[in-house]
């Protein structure tokens, strides 16, 4: 089945300013040339559901072709996404390691807004969410192999798409045919150990005269990489407390970088095999289980301040907890994918689409031992008699010991993902002006997550109360006053007072696992009719009209012990929550003028989407755009749209989950008396208003406890809104053919935005408001008798607001010459803004701009060059320099600002013969390690963690 047309009208719609301006080769150039001549069929492109000749769409859009990702060295689209100026890290096995219910993931995040508001599609239709209760997609789920192309428009979409596209929407179109088999093979391996990267795919597919078939079968595999495993890891930036600081204002900041440089950082206590302190010293259990002085070696400077931080860190070998031993920086990935696109020609007018998509990835996370502080016993029976004389002497019974259970071994998260995606569609011809595109499609996830390096808090903790009984040590049973009665039946007594002590059936009985089965299911079924409702002098009235309905489901299952809060650390309840929502949306596109002297076209947008939620209600988003063509060389257009968000599953139904925290009551009377000048009026009156009397204080058993409450979802939530306004041009001159360049102004103001307050902030803005009437208020509940705060609900609420702005530049050049093609790209994002409001108080705006998280500028640059068989691609990526905080002074830290950071990969292709490539490449060119900063030396979303690396790959077809 012949798509050439097709694919010949994209390619004028790219190269002529419709979504950004791109380098084409001489070939294509001439290939483009031809297609003006024909008569090419209407295309879509991501912005808009009208299907338009050429040069017609409406909004920008960056295009990443199938070829980038290639020439990038890269086998997971979402590496690819990640280093866009416009784009965020949202998760990404570099930021998920201690996720638990996410280690692997890989979401994407336009304009840094969050991952729930950046809309991903495949083909144009969406795509069920990673992970239970969320609606961001996994980006392991699709398949490098079968990507066509990526566009992408960051602004507001709703009209078109729906709810969650309020940053904008990744559009990944996949290869629709194939003809013949193709093996490809690849391998990443950096110069240092750990971080390998394995990848093997397998296309084939066959093109006849009524269908056609693309099917791939790709696994990759991506290895963990430790702390240890680098040296600006294992020697980072090490801070103190400053000891010569006196006040906040002396000129001396209150921490600085350790000024003999960089090491090991370690706490001086949680030993693997318990440490503990003593009246004359500190001391640790040995390997063999005998009483030795704690070591540490470079300490840090002494202070006099009684808890200085310095007195629980140093610096270099000894006993404590090392940092480094435990951190790791990329969750190890493995994904198994399968994918299968089939077309059916039904008729000339007629055809119908099959797409089918498995995932099986598999991930895990890992972190140190569980940490203790337990009190034992001076008379513990694992300990020898010289051990308890050292107690005895001392005047001891019973002490704290800190220590982590190494014998059970490491904690880690295992995450197993199973994902099926299919969808049927149909498009056609209704008759010659109008065309119709309808789907129906399921997608479903299920995620098994274990829990290893657990253990059963109860059993634990009886396990370590060993003595010996009728001559053998066992469990104690004691009674209400303490006394040894017996041994405790079917427990096992854990001896962790060494290295290698403690018996194999006193680990089984304190050790287990914990599970949880989840599971996603999504469906949806739409259609799309388009076509020219009218013409005007400047031309016809094109128009889509869409009507849609989905169906979002989540559930999540912990196991009994987890539900009951029996495992450590890890209590939680099951999930199910749903929803639905029916849409129907209509976009126009009405040319208001064409072949003027003043313009060659000018053409007004108008999209609107009506959408009804079962958990929300009605909503509704809107898009008006207008596009101004003055000639071929030269086109002006701007947008104005506002787009909505949903609350997802988790958002409304999250179970109760019990949780504690440490806060003070604002109406209590010192308080009151010690509020700020501004905000004591209004404390002082809702706390009346609340009934709390003049002169109330809370008990001082309250005072010195953390209180319960629950985290738990919210079925009150309304959507969150967001107005956006782009405004730019497009540029191809005559006198530079081949040159484009793309300049847009954009904004975005977001209210009712979904937040999650902490326990203090719900209860200081309750009475911190104008009255008891506010957000925060219902959250909390005061006992009747006392009037302390017994309980809170830290729910999300729609409390927070942002807002901002920025420029996007992009600059593409195709320059041919006798010795080949030069295609210089350069895609620049400019932040100029960045407020987000967490509370709706002024007072606690947080201008982020500039900070290490949101720099004024990013940039990544592609250099293609081609010669007959032969292409080499050098790009960069750039990170202006930043700061660790805006709110910084002088008199906080010594080391606040974060240098620009750049990075170097070349890359290469070669056709030995028609059918077979060979690829090389080295990514991080320069070996360029994080800034060595305390805020950045280990940050993977922003750095490269893994240095210098070597990329080989062939592909055969045959």
């Amino acid at each position: 089945m012949n798509n050439s047309r097709v694919s010949k009208a994209i390619k004028i719609a790219l190269a002529f300013g419709a979504a950004s301006a791109l380098p084409f080769n001489a070939a294509v150039a001439a290939e483009e040339q031809n297609a003006e001549e024909e008569k090419v069929e209407r295309i879509q492109v991501t912005g808009s559901k009208i299907k338009r000749i050429g040069e017609l769409a409406p909004t920008p859009v960056t295009v990443i072709s199938g070829d980038m990702l290639i020439n990038a060295g890269i086998t997971n689209v979402a590496d690819l996404l990640n280093e866009m100026p416009n784009s965020s890290v949202g998760l990404s096995p570099e930021t998920t390691n201690n996720t638990i219910f996410a280690s692997g993931l890989n979401n994407t995040d336009l304009r840094g807004l969050g991952t729930a508001k950046t809309l991903v599609l495949v083909n144009g239709r969406r795509f069920v969410a990673g992970a239970p209760g969320s609606s961001a997609v996994d980006l392991n789920n699709i398949p490098t192999a079968m990507v066509e192309r990526m566009e992408i428009t960051t602004g507001g979409a709703s009209a078109v798409y729906g709810s969650d596209a309020v940053a904008g929407v990744v559009n990944i179109i996949t290869k629709k045919s194939f003809d013949g088999i193709a093996i490809d093979a690849s391998t990443t391996r950096p110069f240092e150990d750990g971080g390998d990267e394995e990848y093997m795919s397998l296309t084939f597919g066959d093109e006849g005269e009524k269908s056609s078939f693309i099917a791939n079968i790709s696994y990759a595999k991506q290895d963990q990489l430790a702390a240890l495993q680098r040296d600006f890891m294992v020697n980072g930036p090490v801070t103190f407390t400053n000891v010569d600081n006196v006040n906040n204002e002396d000129g001396i900041p209150e921490r600085s970088i350790y000024e003999y440089g960089y090491g090991q950082y370690r706490l001086g206590y949680y030993s693997p095999t318990g440490d503990f302190f003593m009246p004359d010293g500190h001391y640790i259990f040995a390997n063999d289980g005998s009483i030795r002085p704690f070591e540490q070696n470079g300490t840090l400077p002494a202070s006099a301040t009684p808890g200085n931080r310095n007195q629980n860190y140093f610096v270099g070998d000894g006993d404590g907890y090392h940092f480094a031993k435990h951190d790791y920086l990329r969750t190890p990935l493995e994904r198994l994918n399968v994918a299968l696109n089939y077309s059916y020609e039904i008729n000339d007018d007629h055809s119908m689409n099959f797409e089918m998509v498995y995932s099986d990835t598999s991930a895990y996370g890992e972190s140190s031992p569980a940490f203790h502080a337990k009190v034992l016993r001076g008379d513990n029976a694992f300990f020898s008699q010289a051990n308890k004389d050292f107690f005895a002497e001392r005047g001891v019974g019973a002490f704290y010991t800190y220590l982590t259970t190494d014998g059970l071994g490491n904690r880690k998260y295992d995450q197993d993902r199973t994902t099926v995606r299919a969808a049927l569609s149909f498009e056609g011809l209704i008759n010659d002006n109008w065309a119709y595109d309808a789907y129906i499609q399921k997608g479903q996830v299920s995620q098994d997550t274990t829990w290893h390096g657990e253990m059963i808090t109860e059993h634990f903790d009886n396990a370590l109360d060993a003595v010996e009984w009728n001559g053998e040590i066992v469990c104690a049973d004691r009674n209400d006053d303490g006394d040894v009665i017996g041994a405790l039946s079917g427990c096992s007594p854990l001896n962790l007072w060494g290295e290698g002590l403690a018996s194999d059936e006193a680990i089984a009985y304190v050790a287990t696992k914990a599970q949880r089965q989840a599971s996603v299911d999504q469906m949806s079924l739409g259609i799309t009719v388009s076509g020219d409702l009218f013409e005007l002098p400047a031309g016809p009235v094109a128009s889509a009209f869409t009507a849609e309905y989905r169906e979002e489901k989540a559930k999540t299952t912990p196991d009994a012990a987890m539900q009951q809060g029996l495992i450590f650390g890890n209590q939680s309840d099951a999930l199910t929550g749903e929803f639905d929502v029916t849409e129907v949306a209509a976009e126009v596109s009405v040319p208001l003028i064409a072949e003027t002297s003043f313009a060659k076209e000018i053409y007004l947008e108008l999209a609107y989407r009506y959408m009804d939620y079962s958990s929300t209600g009605t909503d509704s988003a809107w898009k008006v755009g207008l596009n101004y063509v003055l000639n071929d060389e030269l086109r002006f257009r701007a947008n104005v749209s506002r787009s909505v968000r949903a609350p997802n599953v988790s958002e409304l139904f999250a179970p109760k989950g019990q949780t504690f925290a440490s806060f003070s009551d604002p109406c209590g009377q010192g308080a009151i008396d010690n509020a700020p000048v501004e905000k004591k009026a209004n404390i002082e009156s809702n706390c009346r208003a609340a009934g709390i009397p003049v002169g109330w204080e809370a008990s001082e058993d309250w005072r010195r406890t953390n209180h319960s409450g629950f985290i738990l979802g919210n079925i009150d939530l309304f959507n969150e809104k967001a107005d956006d306004v782009t405004i730019g041009f497009v540029y191809n001159p005559a006198w530079a053919e081949g040159l484009g360049i793309t300049v847009d102004y954009w904004k975005f103001d977001l209210e009712d935005e979904i937040n999650y307050p902490s326990a203090s902030t719900i209860v200081n803005k309750c009475y911190e408001s104008e009255s008891l009437d506010n957000l925060y208020c219902g959250l909390l509940q005061r006992t009747p008798g006392t009037l302390e705060i017994d309980n809170f609900d830290q729910k999300p609420i729609n409390s927070a607001s942002s807002d901002i702005s920025g420029a996007d530049i992009e600059i593409a050049y195709t320059i041919d010459t006798d010795f080949g093609t030069f295609s210089p790209r350069l895609i620049a994002t400019y932040l100029d803004e960045r407020n987000f409001n967490d509370t709706g108080f002024a007072e606690d705006a947080d201008f982020s701009q500039g900070e290490q998280a949101r720099p004024r500028w990013k940039a990544r640059f592609i250099g293609n060059y081609t010669n007959g068989d032969l292409s080499m691609t050098l790009s960069a990526n750039y990170r202006h320099a930043t700061v660790g905080s805006n709110e910084w002074d002088a008199e906080q830290n010594d080391y606040n600002n974060i240098p620009s950071y750049l990075t170097w990969d070349l890359t290469s292709r070669y056709f030995v013969t028609d059918d077979f490539e060979v690829r090389a490449g080295i990514l991080n060119l320069f070996d360029r390690e994080p800034p060595a900063t305390p805020f950045s030396y280990d940050q993977g979303a922003y750095y490269d963690l893994f240095g210098q690396r070597l990329t080989l790959g062939v592909n055969y077809k045959f």
